[in-house]
């Protein structure tokens, strides 16, 4: 089942900046997944991006996707600075699901002219393609991380790799929205932040969830996308990659924006 493959194109902070998604169930029985793209928060002309993979059914992201990029702009708007307002909004949201189980991890970013605010919690990935080189932005919060395997223990969580157990339950990511039950064992939505100012050279911001990034590397995307001339045709690239030709079986959400066009 395909939710399918979304282009816009809008001129506001970055000239005449084209944005692509991709939303695939791929083989899963359900789409656990969501995504938010807000060309414009608040009216400040600011930009808005969010993918979010969800676990123990859809109410998590789907919450997430709606709610998270308000708790932002309230937390902005009362003066505080991107990276704070970040962490609040993660974790005002995955309060507000403390009475459910289900949990989602979270990527997101906030364009204010060229500065360039990121957030994450849990395996969910931003990365920055240039024609040289790409970065990734954010931290992966999974036991395979040793600082989050030692902050784990610290809690008294069990650990049996690749999850972080409770009972007879277990859960990848160490850090996520919601999770109610996993959060005696050390389970926090407490983002990891960072910001950084776009340049010429610049081309693709890319958010996805593991569905992408456990079936290529950043490099490999990053090669993908150097032989591509927008952000459409990146996408249906990945798309194709990971579903067709590598038989990827997640549910597959990819945000990409085109920063500055090839010539």
């Amino acid at each position: 089942m395909s939710n399918g493959l979304t282009i816009s194109s809008e001129k506001r902070n970055l000239d005449s900046m084209k944005t692509a998604i991709i939303s695939e169930q791929g083989l899963r029985w359900s789409m656990e997944d969501a995504h938010l793209f807000e060309p414009d928060l608040g009216g400040h002309g600011w930009v808005f991006g969010g993918v979010y993979d969800g676990h123990g059914g859809r109410r998590a992201s789907e919450y997430a996707a709606a709610n998270l990029h308000r708790a932002l702009l309230k937390h902005l708007n009362s003066g505080l600075e991107p990276e704070p307002a970040f962490s609040r909004a993660y974790e005002d949201t995955s309060n507000e699901l403390a009475y459910q189980d289900s949990g989602t991890t979270a990527v997101t970013i906030l364009l204010q002219g060229r500065q360039l605010t990121v957030a994450n919690a849990g395996d969910a990935r931003a990365i920055l393609i240039g024609d040289s080189q790409v970065r990734q932005l954010t931290t992966d919060h999974r036991l395979d991380n040793p600082q989050e395997r030692e902050r784990i223990e610290r809690s008294g969580g069990r650990v049996k790799p690749p999850y972080v157990m409770r009972g007879f339950r277990g859960l990848m990511p160490t850090r996520s929205i919601g999770d109610e039950y996993f959060k005696p064992v050390g389970i926090i939505a407490r983002p990891s932040t960072g910001s950084l100012q776009i340049t010429a050279g610049d081309r693709f911001l890319l958010l996805a969830c593991d569905g992408l990034f456990d079936v290529m590397s950043n490099d490999e995307v990053a090669d993908a996308a150097r032989d591509e001339p927008d952000a459409e045709s990146l996408a249906d690239r990945l798309r194709r990659e990971v579903l067709e030709v590598r038989m990827g079986t997640d549910n597959l959400t990819v945000l990409i924006l085109e920063l500055n066009g090839k010539e």
